[in-house]
């Protein structure tokens, strides 16, 4: 359940701008970089180079977790939980609506 858990906000982080709205502690992903919530804004904070904001499955418990990681390395820890479907769901390991520029 929680590679599914980390696709569905990996998608849902893909539709989510910088102007939205949030509330209390929240923490999303939002064009790549990790934003928290302050005051009802959403702060970004870009993550090292080569490094995405991504939602990862927790390998130890129920849950997941919102970190800079390598895309490739997220996209396999969310298989080794028995999903497939990369890191949305769709077969992608870029986030919907990622800023990251394509590697070659």
């Amino acid at each position: 359940q929680n590679g599914k858990d980390a696709q569905k906000l990996n998608a849902q982080f893909g539709t989510m701008k910088a102007t939205d709205s949030c509330q209390g502690d929240q923490t999303a992903c939002i064009n790549s970089q990790f934003a928290q919530c302050v005051s009802g804004k959403w702060v970004l904070q870009a993550c090292p180079a080569s490094l995405s904001c991504v939602a990862l499955p927790d390998l130890q418990k129920a849950g997941t977790s919102i970190n800079c990681e390598d895309k490739n390395v997220a996209a396999a820890a969310i298989n080794s939980c028995g999903v497939s479907g990369g890191l949305t769901g769709d077969g992608s390991v870029t986030p919907a609506a990622s800023s990251a520029a394509a590697s070659s």
